[in-house]
Parts: structure tokens; sequence; C-alpha cells
């Protein structure tokens, strides 16, 4: 795997890490919303690295989902938002960057 690959998968990992301290949250949401999310980038990373249909694109819907959850923690004036924005903001990216094109890519 390339450097950008393991990095998004290092990236949604610490994301996923991330998301387990909601739990000590007060808002009964975020307690139960971390954990998921959690779960799922552990679902997503397996998906990716074991280059699966769908692990791309659970990768960036995890890294989305995260991006919109810092957007609205920002909002509501949560903590570590901004730690949960830059890593899924990067999460996005790098898996972006790293997805090999279908267009125009030749096969030997």
């Amino acid at each position: 795997m390339s450097v950008a690959r393991w990095a998004a998968v290092a990236v949604t990992g610490l994301m996923g890490l991330a998301n387990l301290g909601l739990v000590t949250q007060d808002n009964v949401g975020l307690k139960i919303l971390g954990p998921v999310l959690g779960l799922a980038a552990v679902v997503a990373i397996t998906g990716f690295v074991r280059t699966r249909a769908w692990g791309v694109t659970a990768m960036a819907g995890v890294g989305i989902v995260n991006l919109i959850a810092a957007l609205i923690g920002a909002f509501a004036g949560t903590d570590g938002w901004p730690i949960g924005l830059v890593l899924s903001g990067l999460a996005v990216i790098l898996v972006s960057v790293s997805r090999p094109s279908a267009v125009g890519s030749v096969q030997a």
C-alpha cells in the first residue's frame, strides 16, 4: 500500500479513538454517537485495508460524518471539536488522494 493509504488508515484510526472520548460528555446523544463512530471507523479501516469495493466509500463516509459532527460540535461549543475537524478533514483528503483513478489508469 502507498504512503497515502497508510496515512489515511492511521488518521481514521486516530479519529475512531478520539470518538471514544465522547463517552465522557454529559449529553446522552454524544455518549452513544462516540462508540458508534468508533466502530464505524474500525469497519471502514478493515474494508479499506482489505481493498474491498466498499472500503473507500466507507472510509470517506466515516470521515465526512465526523467532519459534519465536528462542525456541529463547533457551533454547540463541545470540547475537542478542533481535533475532530482536523482529523476528519485530513482523513477525507487522504482517502481521496490514495484512491487510484479509474479514468486513465493502465492495467498491466
